[in-house]
């Protein structure tokens, strides 16, 4: 054997058996790891793609924004087409086109919110640049990172959640709305949706709710103000901090400098301008009880939803000054009678020749009490029903003003006791006419007519003319124990002023959605439901009631007035209803806990409602008109016209023929007339007392009417020796009548 030299670098890099076997290994491993690694990242890719996939599936349809209509309020505006409320729900909106919006404000909002809006997709990547770098370090950013766009989005589609799913969201959303509308569009939608604070969403309620004044009217002090909000409302409102208001005005106005938008001198002119905000406050509207009637209609029509979120304009009846008069009358009065138990009051105003409530208050203060009166508190109306009776009675001829009635003692049996109704005084008057009971608010003469024309007849009448609410079926209702609304009331009687001409009381004359398109308009149709001639007997006998009557309080000089107080028993309820030819009002007065008044009447309404009709007249300067005459009073007036004519013709006669008329005798005049005849001429029969008796009771009946009889015997023996002692009085000795002929 050769001896070889040793090599020790060549055993050094010789590779063992070991070493061959871990290489092996680990290029085994690596290639198993770079296979499951591939593997993996394929099933990843699969479930990203799903994931991504079905994400797509669910994005909501932009073209949905066409469709989509933000929470808009339900404007209210009066007779003059002025608005006074709104209705809205949690966003207070009003949405206008983009051409009724101040150019200043767009350049602003541009400027401030997203400078690039004209030449980005969509997305602005390098906004979201800035905006990441000054959020890792800590800085306020001037400029959101978010395109106006994207704010859009995801007021409109997006929760304001903070996840990287909703921003992927809002980019591919973003693209897609770029994609199908224009920045015009695009620009209109996102001012009419975003919020500028002070419970004002939308610009056009912005710009009311801080300027008074529409969007189209903003100047440029202005619309930088309002697009410095829209980053922090309640940090940058003028009316909490106004040296941070004024600071960012100056950042938007620099920044429309810097974008060419307008120049230094008009940012400093823009600056250093005054500025006028509205009132900040609108806790309450004006005319609340009116705007709350209109709300409760609305809702009936259309549903809450509607009323609070879809921006109906509602053009009402309201009459602002009337309004105003009426509101003052009702808090006055309920202040002059403190003390009485009088703490609310109602009233009602229409105006009869169209149907219009012109003025309607429904309580003295809605803060503390926002029950309306005037249109849901149904009390019992008093002597304000009666003429409903009587109007009852000349309609079916059985009665006519100059009838003959009594005013005695009356007794109903009804099913649990026996009725007997007594006047207010707990006197009676005798015999009268029908015009006289009723212009002295007599109430037994009223159950009187009552029995004669029927309780259906009575109900019926009252539902020509306007009564709905449930009327109890019983003789007491007739003096007005059945519980209506003012309303009702208002209505009633606006009925009788209209000649029997029954119009529904209005309070809306038409409305439109937000959109233009009229919706509804109010078709009022006039309907006569009682002839005129009754109507006309009724009126006259209650223009008496003013002139003569329980009424005289509302008299005006001038004008003729019809009307009827009422009061209730305990006197819990006081009443006056008035109206003339061209108005009809109503007052209540009373409490919501139903206790009895104290040292007040109806007269006191009566007071109320001359204050509100004087004023009310001075106000619209209506002329002075009278109320149609019945045919039975022209017929009396031309009798009345015929015979003074015959007795001017007769003293013309006498006056050219002086002797034809001297032999002529005069009637003698007989002053010998006996006791006996003298009583039976002057005799005044009192009625027996009204009684109805049950049915199946016969002999007690005959019993009673032998009774009735008897007295009625003896109250006339009484009553003809009373009248024998002052015909002795009445005729002394000193006129014989030998002396009397001699003459």
């Amino acid at each position: 054997m050769k001896n070889r030299p040793i090599n020790n670098l060549y055993n050094i890099d010789k590779l063992t058996k070991t070493d061959l076997e871990r290489s092996e290994l680990f290029r085994t491993a690596f290639k198993k790891t770079f296979m499951f690694a591939g593997i993996l990242i394929v099933l990843m890719s699969f479930v990203v793609t799903a994931y991504l996939f079905k994400i797509l599936i669910e994005l909501p349809d932009v073209s949905l924004l066409d469709m989509y209509a933000p929470d808009q309020s339900t404007q209210i505006f009066d007779i003059n087409n002025n608005l006074v409320a709104s209705i809205h729900a949690d966003e207070d909106r009003i949405s206008v086109p983009l051409n009724k919006i101040s150019p200043h404000l767009q350049n602003a909002v541009i400027s401030i919110e997203d400078n690039r809006f004209y030449s980005h997709s969509g997305i602005d990547l390098m906004g979201t640049v800035r905006a990441l770098y000054n959020n890792l370090l800590h800085k306020d950013s001037i400029q959101g990172g978010s395109t106006l766009t994207q704010q859009l989005v995801k007021n409109s589609f997006l929760t304001p959640e903070r996840s990287m799913k909703r921003k992927f969201l809002e980019a591919i959303l973003s693209v897609k709305v770029e994609m199908s509308y224009s920045k015009n569009e695009i620009l209109e939608k996102y001012l009419n949706q975003i919020y500028w604070g002070n419970q004002a969403y939308g610009i056009e309620k912005g710009a009311r709710r801080y300027f008074k004044k529409s969007a189209k009217d903003l100047n440029l002090s202005e619309s930088a103000i309002l697009a410095g909000l829209i980053k922090a409302p309640e940090l940058y409102s003028p009316y909490s901090n106004m040296k941070e208001t004024k600071k960012r005005q100056l950042i938007v106005l620099n920044k429309m400098v810097e974008f060419g938008y307008i120049t230094k001198r008009q940012r400093d002119k823009a600056y250093a301008g005054p500025l006028k905000l509205a009132p900040r406050k609108f806790a309450y509207a004006k005319y609340i009880y009116f705007v709350d009637y209109v709300s409760y209609l609305l809702r009936k029509r259309y549903g809450d939803n509607i009323v609070r979120r879809g921006g109906l304009n509602v053009y009402t009846t309201l009459d602002p000054q009337v309004q105003q008069i009426a509101e003052k009358t009702i808090n006055e009065g309920v202040k002059s009678l403190k003390g009485s138990g009088v703490r609310e009051g109602a009233l009602v105003s229409i105006n009869v020749k169209n149907g219009y409530i012109q003025a309607l208050v429904g309580g003295v203060d809605f803060k503390k009490s926002q029950f309306n009166r005037a249109v849901l508190a149904k009390r019992p109306v008093g002597s304000g029903f009666k003429p409903v009776v009587y109007l009852t009675g000349l309609r079916l001829g059985i009665i006519n003003p100059d009838s003959t009635i009594f005013d005695a003692p009356v007794a109903y049996r009804t099913k649990w006791n026996v009725w007997c109704p007594h006047n207010w005084d707990g006197k009676y008057m005798g015999k009268m006419t029908v015009r006289k009971a009723l212009t002295l608010s007599r109430n037994t003469p009223t159950v009187r007519v009552s029995l004669k024309v029927g309780v259906d007849k009575i109900i019926e009448t009252a539902r020509l003319l306007g009564i709905k609410s449930y009327i109890r079926r019983g003789f007491s209702m007739v003096l007005g124990s059945s519980e209506l609304t003012p309303l009702e009331v208002a209505n009633t009687y606006s009925t009788l002023a209209r000649d029997g001409v029954y119009i529904e009381p209005v309070a809306i004359r038409y409305i439109k959605d937000n959109k233009g398109n009229v919706l509804e308009i109010s078709t009022n149709t006039p309907v006569r439901v009682v002839s005129s001639q009754p109507v006309r007997e009724l009126n006259s006998i209650l223009v008496d009631v003013i002139e003569k009557g329980t009424g005289r309080s509302a008299k005006i000089e001038g004008r003729q007035i019809a009307g009827k107080t009422g009061t209730t028993d305990s006197v819990k309820d006081i009443w006056f209803n008035g109206y003339t030819p061209d108005t009809a009002t109503v007052i209540w007065m009373g409490n919501d806990e139903n206790q009895a008044l104290g040292g007040v009447f109806s007269s006191n309404c009566a007071i109320l409602w001359n204050k509100f009709s004087t004023e009310y007249y001075k106000l619209r300067n209506i002329p002075a008109e009278n109320f149609p005459i019945p045919d039975m009073e022209i017929k009396k007036l031309e009798a009345a016209k015929l015979k003074e004519k015959a007795k001017k013709e007769k003293l013309k006669e006498m006056a050219k023929n002086p002797g034809a008329y001297k032999g002529q005798k005069y009637k003698k005049r007989n002053y010998t007339k006996t006791v006996d005849e003298q009583t039976k001429n002057n005799e005044v029969k009192l009625p027996p007392r009204t009684y109805v008796p049950d049915e199946n009771d016969y002999e007690k009946r005959y019993q009673r009417i032998q009774q009735q009889q008897q007295q009625q015997q003896q109250q006339q023996q009484q009553y003809q020796q009373q009248q024998q002692n002052r015909v002795y009085q009445q005729y002394p000795q000193q006129y014989p009548q030998q002396n009397y002929n001699q003459q």
